[in-house]
């Protein structure tokens, strides 16, 4: 294990320009940094954010928004491809980034991503990678505080500090790991990947293919319920307010299902609830005749893959046995690289004869690591062998 060297704690949170120019002179200067953000997400459309923590490897900083209106400086040094930024599970703190700043993060490396890469479970918890790499124990109590409330307490103070403060020293360890591995392009790959896929604007026209129960429906449900959920979105955005607060799924799918043509027959829909029957019918009504007249042409469609047969069941299965011993075989947790109903598909295209070029297994880091080795298998051009060595199973590929 490496030597543990650990940041100094802060001894006061920037809340001043003047402070924040300096810190960012700091983080500048030391080349590499860790962060993190506390936010409250239950009752906005986008999350508030509440703190910002980085560290280097001299000290830690915390960072108050509420205090500071432009952390513009702040954000460029995140954007900055040339300066290497840490985080753990960063999915939404990069997301926060992009929305505050306008541009997404530049060379992030997520330790998460990287536990599942060099033998440890993906995904892990910063907790336990910590534990794992430092012998310490952090405290989880304050994973969901109110960190917009002032002041914070001494307790969320030390949990946010400690969000940061081992992430340099862990970002060491797992560096010279994937070096030695020649995995370093992975780890950069899904970064990225896991960058672009949080970084970019709602499609208020696609949220309806996310609603439970969306593939049952018929065409002209279908584009009800797009026009429902587009609708919900937008009013939604424009009072700050988390789409599903707004109205649930559940009564937005009624709607679709049961195409109510009057505000009677909206009241009638139970899911509604009868508030938002009161404050919604008229539009409701409306939206459920401007889905009915869009041209079949232009209606959506969700294609769902039906009941397999038994020899699509039998590839399928054994294609995902397949994967998994051959992820785990190189220390990868099998669901850092793909998933069963991944598989599945693969399975469905494998019988049918028809082109994989474009599943996920087929490009990138995925392809590189699990993808390539189960085509080959498939095609009879492989074959892999299984052993228990010193980190776990192990596999070689002839």
């Amino acid at each position: 294990m490496a030597k543990l060297h650990l940041p100094s704690v802060p001894k006061r949170i920037i809340d001043t320009p003047a402070a924040l120019d300096d810190l960012c002179t700091h983080l500048r200067a030391a080349g590499r940094f860790a962060f993190d953000t506390e936010f409250i997400g239950e009752n906005t459309y986008y999350p508030v954010l509440c703190l910002v923590q980085v560290a280097t490897v001299e000290r830690v900083d915390l960072v108050d928004p509420f205090a500071i209106d432009d952390l513009s400086p702040l954000w460029s040094l995140i954007n900055d491809p040339a300066i290497p930024k840490i985080v753990h599970a960063g999915d939404q703190d990069v997301e926060i980034v992009w929305q505050k700043s306008g541009a997404k993060p530049q060379n992030v490396f997520d330790t998460q991503i990287a536990a599942g890469m060099i033998g440890l479970a993906y995904p892990a918890a910063l907790w336990r990678v910590v534990e794992f790499y430092a012998g310490i124990t952090l405290d989880k109590a304050h994973t969901y505080s109110a960190w917009d409330r002032r002041p914070l307490s001494k307790d969320q103070l030390t949990y946010a500090v400690d969000d940061v403060r081992y992430l340099l020293h862990v970002h060491d360890v797992m560096t010279a790991k994937l070096e030695s591995l020649g995995r370093t392009h992975w780890q950069t790959a899904a970064c990225t990947q896991m960058i672009d896929e949080n970084c970019k604007p709602v499609d208020a026209r696609g949220v309806f293919a996310r609603i439970k129960g969306a593939n049952s429906l018929d065409g002209d449900q279908l584009a009800v319920l797009r026009e429902l959920t587009a609708w919900r979105e937008q009013v939604a955005y424009e009072h700050d307010l988390p789409p599903r607060a707004m109205i649930a799924d559940e009564a937005l799918f009624d709607v679709a299902k049961r195409l109510p043509r009057d505000v009677d027959a909206v009241k009638r829909i139970k899911t509604l609830g009868a508030e938002d029957a009161r404050s919604y019918g008229p539009h409701l009504v409306d939206l459920v005749k401007r889905g009915l007249t869009v041209p079949p042409d232009d209606r959506p469609e969700l294609i769902s893959p039906g009941e397999d047969s038994l020899a699509v069941k039998r590839l399928s299965e054994a294609l995902w046995v397949a994967a998994q011993t051959i992820c785990l075989g190189q220390s990868v947790t099998p669901g850092l690289v793909t998933s069963q109903n991944e598989v599945a598909a693969l399975a469905r295209l494998i019988d049918r004869s028809a082109s994989l070029d474009k599943h996920p297994l087929t490009h990138g880091w995925h392809h590189e690591c699990l993808g390539q080795h189960l085509a080959a298998l498939v095609k009879g051009q492989r074959t892999v062998a299984f052993k228990f060595g010193p980190e776990g199973l192990e596999a070689q590929f002839s």
